[in-house]
């Protein structure tokens, strides 16, 4: 397949969309545990792998697109692609890559290299919706 250099705006509205939907079913299932500790324990512990698979996901939607115009400074579509990677590559533990200026203090995660990754709802949607605005801007 050739690299993707733009999706189309309402392309990029859906799969955001789409995103919302499944923030917005986590936290109604949230609410519908509240004050079962029991419950609260079984979701919190489902809670990384779910939405570090929502992660992967969310990059899929957009897996061929062209890594020049994704650039290299360690931006939101850098953070995903390596955080994917070491969720299938890695043991989910973040490793450098080489093409990438990443750094932890600028990063939308806090994530630092060698850390486990465990996203949690608040992480992926602050991570999901600058990923997607970036998306939008690079790939116009």
């Amino acid at each position: 397949m050739l690299a993707v250099t733009s999706y189309p705006e309402v392309y990029v509205q859906l799969t955001a969309a789409k995103v919302e939907e499944q923030l917005a079913a986590y936290a109604a299932l949230a609410a519908a545990v509240k004050g079962n500790a029991k419950a609260e324990a079984a979701l919190a512990a489902f809670a990384p792998g779910h939405f570090n698979a929502m992660l992967l996901a969310l990059d899929h939607y957009f897996m061929h697109r062209m890594r020049g115009a994704e650039g290299k400074d360690g931006n939101p579509l850098n953070e995903v692609r390596m955080l994917g990677d070491a969720i299938m590559e890695n043991g989910g533990v973040l490793k450098a890559n080489s093409t990438v200026r990443y750094d932890p203090a600028k990063s939308v995660t806090g994530i630092s290299l060698g850390q486990e990754i465990a996203l949690d709802a608040a992480t992926f949607e602050k991570l999901a919706a600058a990923y997607v605005a970036e998306i939008g801007k690079r790939f116009p």
